[in-house]
């Protein structure tokens, strides 16, 4: 691992990579033991994208996000299921 991808690798929250050079995102359900699984991204900054947008999904707008000027859009108004977090996600990545 070169020295720009590890601090890179403690730069976002919920985003690490893999050792074969992806970067992974995923998040844990509140009150619960259980993660929802966010994708693999070629990018931290596409990672750390979609779990932003799923932290606002599950936490509002007091969410603690990688990127603070994240448009609050992705605030729902009832709660989502694991499967629309991550539909969530991933279109917050792909538009990073």
């Amino acid at each position: 691992m070169t020295p720009s991808s590890s601090s890179c690798k403690k730069k976002y929250k919920g985003v690490r990579m893999r050792s074969w050079g992806s970067w992974v995102s995923e998040i844990r359900a509140p009150n619960q033991k259980t993660r929802i699984w966010l994708g693999s991204y070629s990018t931290p900054e596409a990672a750390a994208r979609a779990y932003d947008a799923a932290l606002l999904c599950l936490k509002g707008s007091s969410a603690s996000l990688n990127f603070p000027n994240t448009s609050l859009d992705y605030i729902p108004d009832t709660i989502m299921s694991p499967k629309s977090i991550q539909r969530v996600a991933a279109a917050a990545a792909a538009n990073s």
